[in-house]
């Protein structure tokens, strides 16, 4: 990578990285920066554009409106439904993700659903935006499959013990709450 790409990339970067942002800035002060730090630059922006590659593999095409529109019409507070080892949630109405659906795997974000794109965090697991698909194409479906496979209702996240419930994959209390 010739040292003009570098400086060009670098700017790209400055609003989220301090650190291109101090390279760019001491390059424009003194003209000039040390071989090793052209060699940590171009080894960021390697792995910058490697991490971007991956995330924009991972992202999905996804018809979220059948998720959306069990959150939106769950009689609870704040609904999470739970599936294929994953938990739905709405991003809340006021914030920068509204109308957004998170998706988490324990507690570890994932990433989210806009629009109708799965946009997968840093940390997202590779088998994740497959299963957020999976769901979405099916939630009443892989709510089964989560009670079967968990024990769990996947509403609430507590224990079934009735073997109707675990065969719905949902409680009789959710049952009437959720629209599923």
């Amino acid at each position: 990578m010739e040292y003009e790409e570098i400086v060009e990339a670098l700017k790209t970067m400055v609003e989220w990285n301090d650190f291109a942002y101090s390279l760019l800035n001491q390059y424009q002060r003194k003209g000039e920066l040390s071989e090793r730090q052209w060699d940590a630059a171009e080894r960021m922006i390697l792995k910058a554009k490697q991490t971007a590659e991956t995330k924009s593999n991972m992202a999905r095409a996804v018809d979220v409106s059948r998720i959306k529109d069990l959150l939106i019409h769950a009689k609870v507070k704040k609904p999470v439904f739970r599936a294929a080892a994953l938990a739905f949630s709405l991003a809340p109405t006021n914030g920068k993700n509204a109308g957004a659906v998170y998706v988490k795997r324990g507690p570890d974000y994932q990433g989210k659903i806009t629009g109708n794109m799965f946009v997968p965090a840093k940390t997202c697991a590779s088998d994740v935006p497959d299963s957020v698909v999976a769901v979405a194409r099916d939630p009443k479906g892989e709510a089964i499959r989560h009670g079967k496979l968990t024990g769990q209702c996947s509403c609430c996240g507590r224990p079934l013990t009735d073997p109707v419930s675990i065969e719905l994959g949902i409680g009789p209390i959710c049952l009437h709450n959720w629209s599923l």
